[in-house]
């Protein structure tokens, strides 16, 4: 199986890429996405602000544990491959397509399927229908090959035709690294 070679970010064009609602605190957080009122990212629950928060540290520690160095709190969210799902998030959507070459491998890590609902199928008895072994846990970019050749890369077509891939719409890539972003926002 081939692994995409570039990393995609989607954002809502009008507030401009390489924002994460964690960003600024749990205050900050909360005021955000109580202006979202279209796309995907305003049916959230009500308790995803605490459920971000708690997961971006879960998810840091295990990168850490592995040899991640990030040098941020909070990660910058990607896709692994193209994903045109990911638009169905934003009102007017914006893509900025980064080759995976250009990130440090100790500043990036991944979960499959998105970090959210890999956590949330780990985490919940009720999701085991759902849960494969590869959730619940952060994967380094030396760890990718591997990942993809046991669980196969998720797709929106096996989405919609197995149950068991249902949720399983792309691999999600975290980047830890304020350089890389800020070298591609002044390119944006």
């Amino acid at each position: 199986m081939t692994i995409p070679k570039f990393l995609f970010h989607y954002y809502e064009f009008d507030n401009g890429p390489f924002r994460n609602i964690t960003e600024y605190g749990l205050e900050e957080a909360e005021s955000v996405q109580s202006q979202i009122s279209e796309g995907f990212n305003s049916k959230r629950p009500k308790n995803y602000i605490d459920l971000r928060f708690s997961l971006e540290n879960r998810i840091k520690e295990q990168f850490i544990l592995k040899g991640g160095k990030p040098n941020r709190n909070d990660p910058f969210y990607f896709t692994l491959g193209e994903c045109n799902w990911a638009k169905s998030w934003y009102v007017n959507p914006g893509v900025i397509k980064i080759p995976l070459t250009d990130f440090k491998p100790d500043q990036i890590s991944f979960t499959y399927p998105d970090s959210m609902i890999s956590f949330q199928f780990y985490d919940e008895p009720k999701l085991a229908t759902y849960r494969k072994n590869c959730n619940g846990q952060v994967f380094l970019l030396s760890e990718i090959n591997n990942l993809i050749g046991e669980y196969g890369l998720p797709t929106e077509e096996k989405s919609q035709t197995q149950e068991s891939s249902k949720y399983d719409k792309y691999v999600e890539a975290q980047v830890w690294d304020d350089e890389i972003i800020n070298e591609y926002k002044n390119k944006a």
